[in-house]
């Protein structure tokens, strides 16, 4: 994604947004996918980097050792204008590119991927769609496939008044949330409307703008009026947002449970929302908060991250049905190693 300078964010998990438009301006791209690990990794199988044939890139598959060499063999790729598996780590034709542990990561450069596979994608994922792509399978079994697997951008809808609602949709912005926040207040808006958030108004407790929520978006309500919690937590139970999160002390949040369970609630639902929100019960400031909701946010979404897969290989009868054509190359330019 792009900061506020609509400069790209080198180090960003999601790199098609950027291919694409390397693509749409006429460059060729190469599409680098971490397809193997022996050993341990920073970086999960899946993670990918796009590099432009000018050898600007986004993505990262390392902790920081092997991303310029990536670059140099992802535009020697463009160049020939075929596709290529290249190890890194124990076993590496180079020897002097070396991985913590002893470690071996394979590669999988693709240039041959098409801007109609990737827009398609970006379309899906725009919609709050998930999205998978094939990736090309540089090995001998020619009944199976590589299929990367892509889900929409982590959302988070803040909803509240002050300086920590602000400080929370401007960090969790920097950290590539889609921040959505709904405000009555002006200065929070005005806070954050520089950031590249959107805002939604809200003119009265009483007639409130829908949340918009799924299973990527975490929803937290940051009010000193606790009386705008009324109706936005049972409109928040309505969703399947991953977390529900609500700022106040553990009396404040005793109260609220108790009101809610008064206006028939059920109590299992009543469990999801954590409160008060954070994992630093007690902080004072701003940023002390943001910081400790955020990392409750992770600590929560990491849980049901371990149950999803990014990459992983089927036979072509059990590829989803929304998968894309596979990156045409020209014969022999998918050499084994994989």
């Amino acid at each position: 994604m792009t900061n506020r300078d609509q400069r790209w964010e080198a180090f960003d998990d999601y790199v098609l947004d950027f291919a694409l438009e390397r693509m749409r301006a006429g460059e060729k791209i190469a599409l680098v996918t971490l397809a193997k690990i022996e050993g341990s990794s920073p970086r999960p199988l899946g993670a990918q980097m796009a590099v432009s044939e000018s050898g600007r890139w986004v993505g990262y598959l390392s902790g920081g050792c092997i991303e310029r060499a990536v670059v140099s063999e992802a535009v020697s790729a463009i160049a020939e204008g075929r596709n290529r598996a290249v190890r890194y780590g124990r076993g590496s034709k180079y020897m002097d590119i070396q991985l913590p542990c002893g470690s071996a990561i394979e590669l999988v450069f693709d240039v041959g991927v098409s801007v109609e596979e990737l827009a398609a994608v970006d379309a899906r994922l725009r919609q709050r769609l998930s999205a998978t792509l094939r990736v090309p399978f540089l090995g001998e079994e020619t009944d199976h496939c590589l299929v990367r697997h892509y889900q929409p951008r982590k959302r988070l809808v803040v909803a509240g008044v002050g300086p920590s609602a602000a400080q929370l949709s401007r960090l969790a912005q920097a950290v590539g949330f889609e921040v959505v926040a709904y405000s009555p207040d002006r200065p929070t808006i005005d806070a954050v409307s520089s950031s590249g958030v959107e805002i939604v108004w809200m003119s009265s407790a009483a007639i409130l703008p829908k949340i918009r929520a799924d299973a990527r978006t975490a929803i937290v309500l940051m009010f000193h009026d606790h009386e705008w919690e009324r109706d936005l937590l049972p409109m928040a139970l309505a969703t399947n947002a991953f977390y529900i999160g609500a700022v106040g002390s553990r009396a404040t949040h005793r109260t609220r449970l108790q009101r809610l369970a008064d206006m028939g609630l059920d109590p299992a639902e009543l469990a999801r929302i954590h409160g008060p929100a954070g994992l630093f019960i007690g902080v004072k400031n701003a940023t002390d908060m943001a910081l400790s909701i955020l990392a409750e946010i992770a600590q929560i979404e990491r849980s049901l991250e371990r149950r999803r897969l990014e990459l992983e290989t089927l036979s072509e009868r059990d590829v989803p049905a929304f998968a894309l054509s596979e990156s045409v190359s020209s014969p022999g330019a998918r050499p084994s190693g994989l």
